[in-house]
């Protein structure tokens, strides 16, 4: 088929474009190539000056890595949950299983999930109140156990915990009021008579302290808790004789127990002030079996004593500091005796 005139004419200056094209990119080409140095003419390009040479003696900085978080300890109630992640009583099951795992930032998890799927659940207040003190949040913790007494006002667990967590902090008056209800709704709870006990003691009713720890004693006679704070309880009122059985008795029942050979150690070194060395060892093998800051300031203290009595100042001092350290809770040392001997300490240097 022929073209018309009019494609002839197109066809004609589509070709001429295209020439031209490959003529200017020719030329381009010869252009560029000129501007090159010849073969064999290196020598005469400017040879640069370097500089000196440099050693970097830096040791590289390693990218920092990250801490894996460590996984959950395995429960009974995992598969569970993996089946029904929205219930809230499995929730507070396995938040349970955590406390007895010392999995504490899991439970806590657990029990404040628990609480956002059923907020009227009031023992999933006292399971994240548990874990609040474990973790050294006092103040959270006390406030879970009042929201659990608002909620059941004859949870005993609430009462007790709340009650232990005042003492701990020496607010004897409070948790007095708090311990008595506990007792009173389960009176069958050595835990409860001991915690009771120990606030008694620490408001300085020995005969009402006494009697609670005898109690406490007849609920669970292997209590190494009771016989110590029997036996300390008895030396502070000069019963030395009454004390040393008691002591004796604990370590019997339990010759490696932290509290039992701390018990042993504070009568030696407080109430006798005799066999020294004696009280040292044992206060050591206390310290080394120490479970948490709180329970190993209190057996630094003993270690305090002794250097005291002995004239080590530098030595009590550094070893109270330390204790000061692991008993501060929220910022303030909650171990009044650490606090006072501190000062003695300083004093005498």
């Amino acid at each position: 088929m022929g073209f018309t005139r009019r494609q002839t004419i197109i066809v004609a200056a589509l070709g001429v474009l295209t020439l031209g094209l490959y003529i200017a990119l020719g030329l381009v080409v010869v252009n560029r190539l000129g501007a090159l140095p010849a073969a064999g003419t290196h020598s005469e390009l400017p040879t640069p000056t370097l500089g000196p040479t440099v050693t970097s003696t830096a040791t590289p900085t390693p990218e920092a890595t990250a801490t894996p978080t460590p996984p959950p300890p395995q429960t009974r109630y995992d598969l569970e949950l993996a089946d029904d992640p929205m219930n809230a009583r499995l929730r507070l099951q396995r938040g349970f299983a955590y406390m007895a795992l010392e999995a504490y930032d899991f439970a806590l998890d657990d029990f404040s999930i628990a609480l956002e799927l059923d907020p009227l659940l009031a023992e999933a207040y006292v399971g994240r109140g548990e874990a609040y003190f474990h973790l050294k949040q006092w103040s959270a913790a006390l406030a879970d156990f009042s929201q659990a007494l608002a909620l059941n006002p004859e949870l005993a667990d609430a009462y007790a915990w709340r009650g232990y967590v005042l003492s701990e902090r020496g607010e004897y008056a409070s948790a007095l009021g708090a311990l008595y209800e506990a007792t009173y709704i389960d009176v069958g709870s050595a835990r409860f008579h001991l915690w009771l006990a120990e606030a008694l003691a620490g408001a300085g009713s020995n005969p009402e302290a006494q009697a609670e720890f005898s109690w406490t004693l007849a609920l669970d006679p292997r209590s190494i808790e009771a016989y110590v704070g029997r036996g300390l309880a008895r030396a502070e009122v000069r019963d030395h004789e009454g004390a040393l059985a008691d002591l004796e008795s604990a370590l019997e029942i339990a010759p490696y127990e932290p509290a039992a050979l701390n018990g042993k150690a504070w009568f030696l070194a407080w109430y006798q002030l005799t066999e020294l060395d004696e009280a040292e060892r044992l206060a050591a093998r206390a310290i080394a079996g120490a479970e948490g800051d709180l329970e190993t300031a209190r057996y630094l203290l003993t270690v305090g004593w002794i250097q005291y009595l002995r004239g080590e100042y530098g030595e009590a001092l550094a070893t109270l500091e330390e204790a000061a350290e692991m008993a501060t809770i929220e910022g303030e040392v909650v171990c009044a005796e650490i606090v006072e001997l501190l000062e003695v300490v300083r004093t005498a240097q």
